[in-house]
């Protein structure tokens, strides 16, 4: 699971494969943390918030930003800065659950007029609008698996311990054991693109999902000190390989690990 190399343009306009960015060459310790999750959903980052469609698995930065967002319920802030700053030297793996049985449901979408758009009578009352969402029955646990610096491996352990929820936040979870120190997962397929198209895993049932992970740079700091917490330039959109294959049926999905 090599991280992504910096390619730049040699003497003959070639591109080179030998030079490498510092997230390459930052030594990670390796953390697990299985859940037994209770309702799932995780919206495909391609999809519009009111129809979300669901995935079986989570973007890295939904792990990372996760992990920032509970150091900083528990009232760790300087743990939760120190990681923000260094995310993108982590990596990310996730062994998906045995399975799960998609199906939509309607919620509703609420939210209060305002005059920021200009006047309006109706300022304070509450808007309501439809819309849908692919939530998630799992057969077996969700386990994470996070490459960290050595410095920050206390601070993750914490805020993996702690996690209620992945994905939305009404996709609750439990943890199952203690977070553990472990060995880099090299058996789970949980691939970006620069290593899934360099050698195709010769195993029999894949899909490619669209997932987004941050770019080789520092996540930018705004003014006040306060952080982007999702999209801007600061992440991509890109192809993941996974284990696995969908099945479609008359009344939603279902995917199937094995």
């Amino acid at each position: 699971m090599a991280r992504e190399r910096k390619q730049e343009d040699g003497p003959t306009g070639h591109e080179s494969a030998d030079v490498q960015t510092e997230s390459d060459t930052t030594p990670l310790s390796w953390i697990k943390a299985a859940y037994h999750v209770h309702t799932f959903a995780y919206r495909d980052p391609r999809s519009a918030f009111s129809s979300a469609t669901g995935l079986p698995v989570l973007s890295p930065t939904a792990v990372l930003l996760g992990i920032a967002s509970t150091l900083f319920n528990l009232g760790r802030a300087d743990d939760a800065q120190s990681f923000l700053g260094q995310a993108y030297f982590c990596r990310v793996a996730i062994d998906p659950p045995d399975g799960v049985i998609f199906f939509r449901a309607f919620h509703q979408l609420r939210r209060y007029y305002s005059t920021t758009k200009g006047r309006t009578e109706r300022a304070g009352f509450t808007n309501i609008n439809q819309g849908t969402r692919e939530y998630g029955l799992c057969d077996g646990l969700i386990t994470l698996f996070v490459g960290v610096p050595n410095t920050l491996v206390d601070a993750v352990k914490i805020s993996l311990r702690n996690r209620d929820h992945l994905g939305t936040h009404d996709s609750l979870c439990s943890l199952v054991e203690d977070v553990q120190i472990c060995p880099e997962p090299k058996d789970v397929i949980y691939l970006a693109p620069e290593e899934w198209q360099a050698q195709v895993p010769t195993v029999a049932g894949l899909t490619i999902l669209t997932l987004a992970r941050f770019k080789s740079a520092p996540v930018r700091p705004v003014v006040g000190q306060h952080w982007w917490m999702s999209g801007g330039e600061d992440t991509e959109l890109v192809p993941y390989l996974i284990k696995g294959r969908f099945v479609g049926t008359s009344r939603g999905k279902i995917y199937r690990k094995e």
